[in-house]
């Protein structure tokens, strides 16, 4: 009886807890276009600042599209990231693990330059997951092993 009675206190209880759910957060034209002189040009760089993520870790993908750019380098809170694609008009790179505080914002920096001297533009998009926390898995798997140990017992009688 008392095995039950755990059993329903660790169901009830998992089924409460949540993970913070995915954010994508658009760079859409109208914040990025720019003319005559803009900062991502002769080896410049931009930097955008996001906030509003409560304090965590997270994995960060952020995908990108160019028009008359090359974009040599994106960084995320000064990490270069792991996946990495560049170069080309349409680029990505991923930074795994990344800590934020309660209330700081993250910076993304593109460096580059322009490849023609006409309009240059880039648009693209921030995709932060919530990394599960270790007790996550703790809890995850002393319900299967419970689960596991019910059935095995059944089997027995």
């Amino acid at each position: 009886m008392k095995l039950k009675l755990l059993a329903a206190a660790l169901l009830a209880g998992a089924a409460f807890s949540a993970t913070a759910a995915d954010q994508t957060i658009g760079v859409g034209l109208g914040t990025t276009e720019f003319w005559g002189t803009p900062t991502l040009l002769e080896g410049g760089s931009d930097t955008l600042t996001f906030d509003g993520l409560a304090s965590g870790l997270y994995n960060v993908t952020v995908s990108y599209q160019a028009n008359f750019l090359n974009i040599a380098s994106v960084s995320l809170n000064n990490n270069l990231g792991t996946s990495l694609v560049l170069g080309g008009p349409t680029g990505y790179f991923s930074v795994g693990g990344l800590t934020i505080s309660a209330n700081s914002p993250f910076t993304l920096v593109l460096t580059g330059d322009e490849a023609t001297s006409s309009f240059a533009q880039y648009q693209g998009a921030i995709t932060v997951t919530a990394v599960p926390e270790p007790a996550t898995y703790g809890m995850m798997l002393g319900g299967l092993a419970l689960l596991g140990f019910a059935a095995r017992r059944k089997q027995q009688s």
